[in-house]
């Protein structure tokens, strides 16, 4: 990805310094989603009194009129309902629109809020308690017709049952050679009978844009607001309201977010990626950040990756399931290895580690976090032995902090990533998210 003086500038000032503890944020955001909301006017009520006559004739007569008094009220109330329905459609048609990943217009939804119980039951029939699960990567899955399927996968956890990733069965199929769409269900269940479903559509095309030589993954850190600044405010902070601004660019231009199984098969040339591709992800998961991230990626409906440092393990898993989010995937950093006690680059202990150390370590904090198909090399350290565990571990991409685009061919159990400063203007995230 080439750089202009602006950005590389930008980007050469502040290296990755990722930190296990940080003064917290607060956060007051109430969680949102997007949804249409259809609205209806009301219809009058109408009464008709009756009349008693001494006469037949005239008792006949008034029946007659007052038939076709109630015909021509039952015309006039049908030309208002249609007139209303075609109102609220044009309505719909004129909202502001955005663009789907292969450049058609698509409406973008009213916020509304919401709670994560009204966004689980709104999937299932079933009681999903407290259950929150989602799909990882876009739910709007892309792909060309004639390629493998990728199955991404989804997550779920509950705050009275922890994480229930390992256990989320999943039906539905996708035929590769076929274009249409498909649906693949992902059910979560707990000890206690409730049961909470996500959908993903997969879109089998013909043909489609795609990214050409590699795809970015941004690097965040950590988030805030103007009224609860940090004390050691730096470039690995950045305003809620810049995300937010961020988010909104990416889905007004169409933006696609692929799952680690999908970035691991562009990177390795086996499948490709609709235009317009980009991963979203933020290191150490501190605990202000996350309540960010629950809120701004409900909000905006973007999947994204959260890397837990998870030295104090008990600390991570009740993060987990306390932030659980239809949108925000729990992804580890660690255990043992955001510390300091090695040799190489920013002085990480996995080089004081064995293959075997690291090993157990990737699954030990897989295991906390719920899954196992990333993982962000802390200070970006990494050692021939660290790269053989991660393949060893089964994991889909390992991170580093080296600032740059993923490219086809690059070694995905060491990629890159685009560093995102507070300190960085819109016109410097256009242009680092955006193939040129």
């Amino acid at each position: 990805m080439p750089h202009n003086n602006e950005t590389h500038n930008e980007h050469r000032q502040y290296q990755s310094h990722s930190r296990a503890t940080r003064p917290k944020a607060n956060s007051n955001w109430q969680s949102t989603r997007t949804r249409r909301q259809a609205t209806s006017q009301p219809g009058e009520s109408f009464q008709y009194s009756r009349h008693a006559h001494r006469y037949a004739a005239r008792e006949r007569e008034l029946r007659n009129k007052k038939r076709a008094r109630v015909a021509a009220l039952s015309c006039v109330a049908i030309i208002a309902l249609c007139a209303l329905c075609f109102g609220a459609v044009k309505a719909l048609n004129t909202a502001t629109s955005a663009k789907d990943p292969l450049g058609n217009e698509q409406q973008t939804q009213q916020s509304t809020t919401y709670t994560k119980e009204e966004q689980t039951t709104s999937q299932s029939d079933d009681d999903p308690g407290d259950i929150v699960i989602g799909v990882n990567g876009d739910t709007d899955t892309y792909m060309l017709r004639g390629e493998e399927y990728i199955e991404g996968g989804a997550h779920a956890a509950s705050p009275s049952h922890g994480v229930l990733t390992p256990a989320i069965e999943i039906n539905g199929s996708v035929d590769p050679n076929t274009a249409g769409d498909y649906i693949v269900t992902y059910t979560a269940s707990d000890s206690e009978g409730h049961t909470a479903k996500a959908e993903r559509i997969v879109h089998v095309v013909d043909t489609m844009d795609t990214m050409k030589t590699g795809v970015p993954v941004l690097m965040y850190h950590y988030v805030y607001d103007a009224d609860n600044p940090p004390s050691d405010l730096n470039g690995n902070w950045i305003l809620d309201t810049k995300v937010d601004e961020h988010m909104q660019y990416l889905n007004d231009n169409g933006f696609y977010y692929p799952s680690f199984p999908e970035v691991q098969a562009f990177i390795e040339g086996k499948h490709s990626l609709p235009a317009k591709s980009v991963v979203l992800t933020f290191d150490d998961g501190e605990d202000g950040t996350l309540g960010f991230l629950d809120a701004l990626s409900s909000k905006h409906r973007i999947p994204v990756t959260s890397f837990m440092i998870c030295s104090d393990q008990t600390a991570a898993a009740n993060k987990v399931a306390k932030y659980a989010s239809p949108y925000v995937q729990f992804e580890s950093h660690s255990i043992s290895m955001h510390q300091p006690g090695g040799t190489i680059g920013h002085g990480g202990r996995i080089s004081a580690m064995t293959k075997d150390e690291i090993l157990n370590d990737l699954r030990d904090s897989a295991a906390i976090v719920g899954s196992g198909q990333a993982f962000a090399y802390p200070f970006g350290d990494t050692t021939p032995d660290g790269q053989e565990a991660v393949s060893e571990a089964g994991l889909n991409c390992a991170f580093t902090t080296k600032n740059d685009w993923c490219y086809i061919g690059d070694d995905v159990t060491a990629l890159n990533r685009v560093r995102i400063s507070g300190e960085y203007s819109i016109d410097s995230f256009v242009y680092l998210v955006n193939e040129q």
